[in-house]
């Protein structure tokens, strides 16, 4: 359904542009762009490469457009409307100018699903949940209204196995994957979501796949006020009592130490945002099922700033959110109770000199929960407490051959809790007990906890030749408590001139065991202190291509160049297939076992957990039926994506959680335009889960097979947008979670001003 990278668009596509030459003359294609483009210096060593004309290092070419150097300065004797490359003429080989480029990895040899702007303002979402549910290969399972708590896996694994990043900087959550998507961020603040699967040997902390939510980068436009701001009002109302008020600014800094006017050398991002509702309609529900969705109200606010400078990078944000989960964690109580609150800095800082580059970072999260098993009561109740800082730091070479890149990280986190860990303050705090005070919890002072730190390091080797590219790289993790861990892979991919990318890629991924895994004690369920990190190998295989049809491109072979002449107009199409299999040992497993009457859920290392699959992705978009005038738009799309899992166990115990997984989802989205600005999308969803559940009355049932439609309906122009959204139209009945009911047919209505 959506972009796999630069080169798979499922229902929104943004158009590449190739250049071979440069010139400022006032007819030039640059200038019908209307937009800001830096051309750097061409370094002596990219000409050389050029010259020798063997097709080596093409990505470092690229470095005109992407590297975001100085803007070249125009030599004696050399026409100010041209750029000076070398005294001799050099024709540069293929250039590609895009206005997005992934920054969780590199898209040449893997698979990686981005989902754009424009995507995400044609669905009927609010919340990062709602827009990866949309994805094939990745599995949302939700406890309560709109993803007030949303776990998330990806390929058979588990919530715990995912890496969830802000703008390149990891934000997991090490007490457990329940809280991975308390994001504090505006879905009107998010220019794309990249979709990761598998890993490499430079992203740790991957070990099913890893999601980056990427906010806006690009300074806004002046207006005809001279204005260089991007503000978005958004009032969202609905059934169930729905509220969600919320602003998002893009505001340009201006560089003065440029002399190009109206030059911007960085922009500020701000949103702030409140959500609530009455819990949720479900069709058909049991007693406790009714009891149980009337109980999963919720209220939500979201603050978030950024800064991005020439190489820095500053971000903050903070989240507060009480969630009624129902029975989200036992059929025992139906009344169940979260809250949450979760902070999170960081910085980061990029510098280039001639063909090094230096990326730093430095990194603080704190989340703390309370949950109730019965609202209002702290008896049966858990505190939790986590605090994660890290820092690391990366450095890379660009040579004849290729990229070297090595980087280094340090990691600490620390807990407090009243019952993951050992005993840390023995004469602190034990809050969950009936009529503590909430205003006297002390969080430092709570009676249990812990503390690990874990260093990791990588060195990677990436190679280009013609369209070949290819990286080998090995990492290595030491951790206070599982000691020292060494990884490593290998990437290869091929561009074909008109016939798309085939790649295949073989890598090693480890997860160390959360607190939960490790510690939890409450309840039915016992942790294991035993337990040993996971680890697998990922074997993937795959290809993706982009054709334009019915357009030809055609440009002049000497400068100046004049501007693009389109013979005629066609949309494109998409094409993408993905094939893996994944060797797992020592997965990390709660098991039920009946005939253990004190604990019958407890956690273990299984021996063989291994998953396959494949992820098959078409789409056709359409040209765009929005006026030019009103920007850049896109036209209609059909998309249609298909995922397949199946997982080979060998188990020691036979009630595992890797019983119960998502084997099929299909997706079909049809966006179309109606009459001038109106327009609608319509998404038809198919799900298949294996395996079975114990429903609200204690019965063993089969996850059934479902079909879901979610529609939006939309009117725009440049300046306001009104959409009347609903979601599962035909108000099935379904579970996601076994016994969790979740939500029937939600009608929704935004206004949106664009300022």
């Amino acid at each position: 359904m959506f972009k796999q990278f630069q080169t798979i668009s499922n229902f929104r596509q943004r158009s590449a542009i190739r250049f071979r030459r440069f010139c400022h003359k006032a007819y030039a294609a640059f200038c019908s762009l209307h937009r800001e483009v830096t051309i750097g210096r061409v370094a002596a060593y990219m000409t050389d490469l050029e010259m020798l004309k063997s097709g080596k290092s093409i990505a470092l070419s690229a470095l005109l457009l992407l590297a975001g150097v100085a803007p070249a300065e125009a030599d004696e004797g050399v026409p100010k409307d041209s750029v000076p490359l070398t005294a001799q003429q050099l024709s540069l080989q293929e250039v590609l100018v895009v206005s997005h480029k992934a920054e969780v990895h590199s898209e040449a040899y893997r698979l990686i699903t981005q989902v754009s702007r424009a995507e995400i303002e044609a669905l009927p979402v609010q919340t990062v949940a709602d827009i990866l549910q949309y994805l094939p290969g990745v599995d949302v399972r939700t406890r309560g209204a709109n993803g007030a708590q949303a776990d998330i896996s990806m390929r058979g694994g588990t919530f715990d196995q995912v890496l969830v990043l802000i703008n390149g900087v990891p934000l997991s959550d090490f007490h457990t994957g329940h809280y991975a998507l308390n994001i504090p961020v505006s879905t009107e603040l998010i220019e794309r979501v990249e979709v990761l699967q598998g890993t490499s040997a430079s992203l740790h902390g991957a070990f099913s796949g890893a999601i980056n939510i990427v906010t806006k980068t690009t300074p806004p436009q002046p207006s005809p006020q001279g204005r260089e701001h991007d503000v978005r009002l958004k009032l969202t109302a609905g059934m169930n009592g729905l509220v969600n008020p919320e602003i998002a600014a893009t505001f340009a800094i201006p560089d003065k130490s440029s002399s190009l006017e109206g030059r911007s050398g960085g922009v500020i991002n701000l949103s702030a945002e409140y959500s609530r509702a009455d819990g949720y309609y479900a069709p058909d529900p049991t007693e406790k099922e009714a009891t149980a969705c009337r109980n999963s109200d919720f209220k939500l606010a979201n603050l978030y700033f950024q800064t991005r400078w020439r190489g820095l990078d500053v971000q903050a944000g903070a989240q507060w959110k009480d969630a009624g989960l129902g029975m989200g964690y036992g059929f025992g109580s139906q009344d169940q109770f979260d809250a949450t609150r979760t902070a999170f800095a960081s910085a980061g800082y990029e510098h280039r000199w001639g063909a090094w580059r230096l990326d730093a970072q430095a990194a603080y999260r704190a989340n703390y929960d309370r949950y109730e098993w019965h609202r209002g009561q702290r008896l049966y109740g858990n505190f939790h407490f986590a605090q994660t800082a890290s820092a690391s730091i990366a450095a890379h070479y660009a040579s004849r051959i290729g990229t070297t890149s090595f980087g280094a990280g340090v990691r600490n986190e620390n807990m407090h809790s009243t019952n993951l860990g050992d005993t840390i303050n023995p004469n602190g705090q034990v809050p969950n007990v009936a009529d503590f005070p909430l205003a006297d919890v002390r969080v430092l002072d709570l009676v249990k906890g812990g503390n690990r730190f874990h260093a990791n390091y990588y060195a990677e080797q990436t190679f280009y030749y013609a369209g070949l590219s290819a990286s080998i790289g090995i990492n290595g993790t030491y951790n206070t408590r599982f000691g020292h861990h060494l990884g490593g892979g290998a990437n290869i991919g091929y561009s074909f001139e008109k016939a798309g990318t085939l790649y295949a890629n073989a890598n090693r991924s480890l997860r160390m065991p959360t607190f939960t895994d490790l510690y939890y004690n409450a309840g039915n369920q016992l942790g294991n202190r035993n337990l040993k990190p996971e680890e697998a190998w990922l074997l993937s295989v795959g290809y993706k291509g982009e054709w334009r049809l019915g357009t030809t491109i055609s440009n002049q072979a000497a400068m100046p160049l004049k501007p693009f002449q389109t013979t005629s107009s066609g949309g494109t199409l998409s094409v993408a297939a993905d094939w893996y299999y994944r060797w797992g040992k020592n997965i990390i497993d709660w098991v039920y076992v009946p005939t253990d009457t004190k604990r019958p859920y407890h956690a273990e290392n299984q021996q063989q957990v291994n998953a396959t699959g494949v992820e098959l992705s078409v789409a056709y978009r359409f040209p765009s039926f929005f006026p030019p005038s009103w920007g850049e738009r896109e036209g209609p799309c059909i998309s249609v994506d298909y995922a397949y899992t199946y997982l080979d166990l060998n188990l020691k115990e036979s009630g595992s959680r890797y019983l119960d997984y998502l084997s099929h989802k299909l997706s079909i989205h049809l966006e179309h335009g109606i009459y001038k600005g109106l327009g609608a999308s319509w998404t038809v969803r198919f799900q298949k889960r294996e395996g079975q559940y114990n429903n609200a009355e204690g019965a063993v049932a089969d996850y059934q097979p479902v079909w879901l439609l979610d529609g939006s309906v939309f009117w725009q122009n440049k300046y306001l947008r009104v959409s009347a959204d609903c979601t599962n139209m035909t108000n099935t009945r379904y579970y996601d979670y076994g016994g969790i009911l979740q939500p029937g047919a939600w009608a929704k209505v935004s206004i949106k001003a664009m300022l």
